[in-house]
C-alpha cells in the first residue's frame, strides 16, 4: 500500500491524523508519545500512525515575522526608511530588507516611492490597519504572560457603555496611590453578545433584563441631557419635553451593531424624526450638532465636552424614560490581582458602596 493510501485509511479508520510543518525539529516527539500512550484507546493503539509533514509553501501561507510588522508599521508613520533605522538603532539596508520581505511574502507592493518617501498605497493602509491590531493583540499577549510568569499583574481591565467622568477621577486618585497600574477600558455594545465577566476586573452595564447575570452593585442612574445648537430656537429654554421634538433631525452615536439608549426611547415615544445620523464618536457628534445640522442626546456624565463649547446648548429632559439605572459588577474577589482588589476596595470607598449592598 502506498503511504498515500496508508495515511487516508488511518484517517477513514480512526478520524485524525498528525499534521507538522516542515521546520518540525524532532521536540514535539515526548508529546505526541504520550498522546499515544495516554490517550488512545487499545484498540486503535494497534495501528501505525504516521507524522504528517506539511509544506506551508505548497499552500502559499505566509509565515508573518512579528519584527517585519513592527519595522512596517514605523515605516508607515514616518514615511522614511533613514529616520525609521535611526529610530530602531538598525541600518537603512536592514529596514529596507524587512519592507522588501514583507512584500515579498504576500507578493504585492505596499508601497509607493515618491523620492526619499514611502507613502501607502491602498494595500499598504489595508494592511496597516490589520497589522496594528495584531501588534496591539502581541503586545498585550506578552504583558499578560509577563504578569502571569512574575505573579504581578498591574492592569485592572474595566468594560463600560458609557462613563461616568466621575470615574475618572476614581482612577486618578487610585493612580495616585498606585503609581505602577495601568488601566484599560473597552466599550460595552449592548447589542453584542455579553462579553465575559472573567475578562474583566469591573463591568459597568445597565441594570436591565438582558444583564441580569451580573450581579452587582446599584449604580448612579444614566441621565441624558438634549443637546441643540446655539442658533436652535429651542436654545434658550432650560427644559424640552418630548412633544418638542417632533419634526427634528437627530444624531445618534453608533455603538457596534446598534444606536444608543435615547434612539429606542424616541421610537417608543412615537418622536417624528425628520432625519437621522449616526456617528461612530462624540466628537463627531459634538461637531454635527454644533454645525446646525442635527440635535441630540448625551449622558450627563458624558458631557462636559458639550458644555465646555460654546456652539451648543445643553436641556434638561422632562421625560425620565430618558434615564435608565446602571449597575457595577466586580469579577470574583478570589479571581481579582491583588492590583484589581485593592481598586476594588478604592472603588467602593469613593463611591461609598458597601459589600453588603451587593444585588442578591
Amino acid at each position: 500500500m502506498t503511504p498515500e493510501l496508508q495515511e487516508r485509511e488511518a484517517r477513514n479508520r480512526y478520524g485524525f491524523h498528525i499534521i507538522c510543518s516542515r521546520g518540525y525539529s524532532g521536540s514535539s516527539a515526548p508529546g505526541i508519545l504520550s498522546f499515544y500512550h495516554l490517550w488512545l484507546p487499545d484498540r486503535i493503539k494497534t495501528f501505525r500512525f504516521d507524522i504528517v509533514f506539511w509544506n506551508m509553501e505548497l499552500y502559499n501561507i505566509p509565515i508573518m515575522n512579528i519584527q517585519n510588522l513592527r519595522i512596517f508599521a514605523i515605516v508607515a508613520k514616518l514615511e522614511n526608511v533613514t529616520k525609521t533605522a535611526e529610530l530602531m538603532h538598525l541600518s537603512q539596508s536592514a529596514v529596507s530588507k524587512h519592507i522588501l520581505a514583507l512584500e515579498e511574502e504576500f507578493d504585492v507592493r505596499l508601497f509607493d516611492r515618491l523620492g526619499k518617501k514611502l507613502v501607502l498605497n491602498d494595500a499598504g493602509r489595508r494592511f496597516l490597519l490589520s497589522c496594528e491590531r495584531i501588534l496591539g493583540e502581541t503586545d498585550a499577549l506578552a504583558k499578560d504572560l509577563k504578569a502571569v510568569s512574575s505573579g504581578k499583574d498591574n492592569m485592572v481591565r474595566i468594560c463600560a457603555m458609557n462613563i461616568d467622568s466621575r470615574l475618572f477621577s476614581c482612577m486618578s486618585i487610585f493612580k495616585n496611590a498606585y503609581s505602577e497600574v495601568e488601566f484599560r477600558i473597552d466599550t460595552l455594545d449592548e447589542k453584542a453578545p455579553l462579553p465575559d465577566i472573567n475578562e474583566f476586573d469591573l463591568v459597568i452595564c445597565p441594570d436591565e433584563i438582558r444583564f441580569r447575570k451580573y450581579k452587582g452593585y446599584d449604580f448612579y442612574p444614566e441621565k441624558y441631557c438634549f443637546v441643540v445648537g446655539k442658533d436652535s430656537p429651542l436654545a434658550e429654554r432650560v427644559s424640552v419635553p418630548v412633544r418638542m421634538m417632533d419634526g427634528l433631525s437627530f444624531v445618534f452615536l453608533r455603538s457596534g451593531t446598534g444606536y444608543e439608549y435615547p434612539f429606542h426611547v424616541c421610537l417608543a415615544q412615537n418622536v417624528r424624526m425628520e432625519h437621522i445620523h449616526c456617528v461612530d464618536s462624540r466628537e463627531h457628534h459634538l461637531q454635527l450638532i454644533a454645525s446646525g445640522i442635527a440635535a441630540g442626546f448625551v449622558p450627563e456624565g458624558s458631557a462636559w465636552m458639550y458644555k465646555n463649547d460654546k456652539r451648543v446648548r445643553l436641556l434638561y429632559l422632562t421625560d425620565d424614560r430618558f434615564s435608565r439605572p446602571m449597575k457595577v459588577c466586580f469579577k470574583r474577589e478570589k479571581h481579582l490581582s491583588e492590583m484589581a482588589g485593592a481598586f476594588m476596595e478604592h472603588f467602593l470607598e469613593y463611591y461609598q458602596l458597601r459589600k453588603e449592598q451587593i444585588q442578591s
